[in-house]
C-alpha cells in the first residue's frame, strides 16, 4: 500500500546499531528486501540479534516499531494508483481487507497516513493470528471474516513472505514490484506482477 522499505531501512539500521548487531550485517535496500520486508519481528530478532535475552528482544521490538512510526509519520505516501483503485473498488461495493505482518499500531498509522483507514475492513495482523505470514492463516482469517472463498479473492502482495502466504491460501495473487523483483515473485507462484496500482487499474478497466 505504501512504499515503506526506505523507512524500514532507516529504522533497522539505527535499531541494529543500538542493539549491537554484527558488524557484518550491512543494512541497505537489498538487505531490507531480502531479510526484512514482510518478515515478523520475532524472526528478525532470532536471525540477526540472537544475543538478546527474551526480555531485551521484546523491548527491542517495541522500541523498533516506535522508532519506525516516528520516522514514517511525516513521510508515508501510498503506492501510485492506490487511491484511484480504492475509489474504483468502493464505487462497486467490493470488500477490501488489509492483511499484514506489521504490528497493529503501524498498520493503522500507515492506513491513516495515506488517508485510506476507512477503506479496509477487516485489518488482519499476522502476529495476532495463530501463525503469521508466510503461513496462510492471516489470509484464511481475512476470508473467514468476509465470508469469502479463495476463488472469490485477489491478493496484491509486495513481499516474498506475504505472497507465499497468499498463494498457500489459494488466492489469486498479484505481485507488486515496489520492493521485490519479478523473478523472486515468480518463483513463489504469483499469477503475474505489476509495477504499481496504476497497472492493475488499467488491466481491470481494459
Amino acid at each position: 500500500m505504501a512504499e515503506t522499505d526506505p523507512l524500514h531501512e532507516i529504522a533497522i539500521r539505527e535499531m541494529f546499531r543500538r542493539a549491537g548487531a554484527s558488524a557484518d550485517v550491512v543494512v541497505d535496500h537489498r538487505f531490507i528486501r531480502e531479510n526484512i520486508s514482510g518478515v515478523d519481528n520475532a524472526d528478525i530478532v532470532e536471525k540477526f540479534l540472537p544475543h538478546l535475552s527474551p526480555e531485551d528482544a521484546e523491548k527491542w521490538i517495541v522500541d523498533k516499531e516506535s522508532y519506525f512510526r516516528e520516522v514514517a509519520k511525516t513521510q508515508i505516501e501510498p503506492v501510485q494508483g492506490l487511491r484511484e483503485l480504492m475509489r474504483w473498488i468502493k464505487r462497486r461495493g467490493i470488500a477490501a481487507a488489509a492483511v499484514t505482518n506489521a504490528p497493529r499500531p503501524n498498520a493503522l498509522m500507515i492506513l491513516e497516513g495515506i488517508g485510506l483507514a476507512a477503506d479496509f475492513a477487516p485489518v488482519v495482523i499476522g502476529p495476532e493470528c495463530s501463525n503469521a505470514k508466510p503461513h496462510p492463516e492471516p489470509y484464511l482469517a481475512a476470508m473467514r471474516k468476509l465470508g469469502l472463498q479463495p476463488e472469490d479473492c485477489v491478493a496484491v502482495e509486495d513481499s516474498v513472505t506475504g505472497a507465499t502466504a497468499a498463494v498457500a491460501a489459494g488466492v489469486h495473487t498479484i505481485g507488486i514490484l515496489t520492493s521485490q523483483t519479478a523473478e523472486a515473485m515468480g518463483k513463489i507462484g504469483v499469477t503475474h506482477t505489476i509495477r504499481d496500482y496504476r497497472d492493475l487499474l488499467r488491466e481491470i478497466e481494459a
